[in-house]
């Protein structure tokens, strides 16, 4: 891979993020729906600050953001406001929209439609099923897998990666969480994700290499690099 995102998620990590240079490593700058006490607080001046990191160079998301129904640390509708507040700046400042969703895959769907989505879209740690998948798929959103598409049980999260047209599969870490096996129960980290990309391209049937060049090309296109 020739090309990193850094997910800086809060306003206090945007502002390190966004501060220092690094060559090919780019940012997304996002609230998270878990951690939205300071947009509950100042929903206006947070998406100002918000909106004055995104527009930094190298910054090339907005998120994550999106919406989790299972840990419910804000309310449904708080998350709700804050995941439309996200996708308008995404459309408006033309950067991809990285979508955490828990449990509310088609709420997510429901609020993403009504807001209208912006150009490109990316599903952060896809967690949905075959026929999710196929509904981000047609919206020609790009599903993001980390390590857990490793674990032994989880072979229905497999049959969804395999559905998914090629040009639209990304990978990621989620680090430290989501270790990929054999590694599971250690503090994941970026040196682990071949194994993820190697366990994708095996149930693909496709040389590892090749889709490396694949998850690479589709990099550039869903962050506009």
């Amino acid at each position: 891979m020739t090309a990193v995102i850094d997910i800086a998620m809060g306003l206090a990590e945007a502002e390190v993020s966004t501060s220092r240079s690094l060559d090919g490593v780019y940012v997304a700058v996002g609230i998270h729906p878990n951690d939205l006490e300071e947009f509950e607080r100042d929903p206006s001046g947070s998406m100002a600050r918000l909106e004055e990191f995104a527009r930094r160079p190298g910054v090339v998301g907005i998120g994550e953001t999106g919406l989790d129904f299972f840990r419910e640390r804000s309310s449904e509708q708080l998350q709700i406001d804050a995941f439309r507040a996200h996708i308008a700046l995404a459309r408006d400042l033309d950067k991809a929209l990285v979508i955490h969703c828990r449990d509310a895959h088609e709420k997510m769907l429901e609020v993403l439609e009504d807001a209208g989505a912006p150009s490109r879209v990316v599903m952060h740690c896809f967690s949905g099923d075959e026929p999710f998948a196929k509904k981000c798929a047609d919206r020609g959103f790009f599903c993001s897998f980390a390590g857990n598409v490793t674990y032994k049980r989880n072979s229905e999260l497999r049959r969804a990666a395999v559905s998914i047209p090629k040009q639209l599969l990304l990978v990621e870490t989620d680090a430290p969480f989501l270790t990929p096996e054999p590694h599971r129960g250690r503090p994941n980290a970026p040196s682990l994700l071949p194994i993820t990309a190697n366990r994708l391209a095996s149930e693909l049937s496709t040389p590892l290499g090749e889709l490396e060049k694949v998850l690479d090309d589709n990099t550039r296109r869903a962050f506009g690099l």
